[in-house]
């Protein structure tokens, strides 16, 4: 990549390459207008690069054609305001930007759903997020910061918003996974190219999300079921947020400590039924994602059918992405590494369709390391 500056960029009315930042994180692509309030966000960047391609330089005319066209300016226009030709096209291209820049559509899976997303999440401030990126993922780049600083301001900010701003919250972020991530990526054959990467708090309820909603879209659940098990994949952990940090997400755990660790399962359970006021099959996953198919998990020993299919779902997911974060006292250092605990564990912990249906969905060749993916 090369590096670029603002005033550069100025001549562009169309982007003819990808801006990203200091941090390798896609920003604007090629093919976006050019307005004066992204030109804003970029001048606050201390570093910015674009492709280092030269046949990007030459933009396409025919894309460039269409903002002409729908910017008319003449000299009599800078004569009579006074303003400069370049100003006078920003204020053109701030129009312009209104009527096509468009927030993330709402995905609605389920028209008769009690509880609708209407909460605007991409209006989260994005631009100074730090955290790496998987350069190896399916999910792009700029997605993958997105959902990142969406989550965590949804759950950071939990006490100071009404609890039906959150639960709209946590419905938009759902949309976002199913609209740009699972309906579009049929072909991923590694279980690392959807894993999001940096702090585990910003990252493990997206991963479980992501993950969960393909196992499911495999297991020809309808679109409905697979919104719930996505929803559901998201809020498992909601319980933490009640229960002292230092306890919730300390690795190595005295019993006292592991004791009261696990009552974030019923905590997470009445927060979802009463306060998020979510539907019993979203909140009943909170509540029985560490239950194993032996009944030897928490907090009920439930066991086999006993465990919802979503609550069995999530429980796979959220393991394997527990390994991949090596929060667990079995270390591993890839994928295979996982998956192979995965199966060591087999149907004592795990449902077996549930099971099979994740081991095959992912190659067992995924051996690259999890350092390799950080960009």
């Amino acid at each position: 990549m090369k590096t670029i500056t603002t005033e550069e960029l100025i001549k562009h009315k169309i982007l003819p390459y990808n801006i990203y930042s200091e941090y390798g994180e896609l920003i604007f692509e090629a093919g976006e207008i050019l307005t004066p309030g992204k030109l804003l966000q970029l001048k606050q960047m201390s570093i910015i690069y674009r492709d280092d391609n030269s046949s990007l330089d030459i933009i396409d005319e025919a894309a460039n054609t269409d903002v002409n066209e729908e910017i008319e300016i003449t000299s009599t226009d800078n004569e009579e305001s006074g303003k400069s030709e370049l100003d006078l096209i920003f204020e053109e291209y701030a129009k312009i930007a209104q009527e096509k820049e468009r927030v993330v559509e709402n995905f609605d899976m389920n028209p008769n759903q009690t509880l609708k997303s209407n909460t605007v999440v991409d209006e989260v401030n994005i631009m100074n997020y730090k955290g790496p990126i998987n350069k190896k993922s399916k999910i792009d780049p700029r997605n993958q910061i997105k959902l990142k600083a969406i989550y965590h301001e949804t759950i950071t900010g939990m006490s100071k918003r009404p609890y039906a701003e959150t639960a709209n919250l946590f419905l938009n972020i759902r949309d976002k996974i199913l609209q740009d991530i699972i309906f579009r990526n049929r072909d991923v054959g590694y279980s690392s190219q959807l894993k999001l990467i940096g702090e585990y708090q910003k990252c493990h309820a997206l991963n479980v999300a992501i993950m969960a909603g393909f196992i499911a879209q495999k297991m020809n659940y309808t679109d409905t079921a697979i919104s719930d098990v996505v929803l559901s994949g998201l809020m498992h952990d909601i319980g933490k947020t009640r229960i002292d940090p230092d306890i919730a997400y300390k690795q190595a755990l005295t019993n006292q400590e592991h004791q009261m660790f696990q009552l974030h399962t019923s905590i997470g359970y009445r927060m979802l039924k009463e306060d998020l006021e979510m539907p019993e099959n979203i909140a009943i996953v909170a509540l029985e994602h560490h239950e194993n198919n032996d009944g030897t998990g928490y907090p009920m020993n439930k066991s086999g059918e006993q465990i919802s299919s979503m609550s069995q779902i999530i429980h796979i997911c959220n393991y394997y992405d527990n390994l991949c974060f090596n929060r667990t006292n079995y270390l591993v250092k890839s994928s295979k590494d996982a998956l192979r605990r995965l199966l060591e564990l087999g149907t004592k912990w795990f449902i077996p369709d549930a099971l099979y249906t994740f081991i095959h969905m992912f190659s067992y060749n995924d051996t690259t390391n999890f350092e390799d993916l950080i960009l």
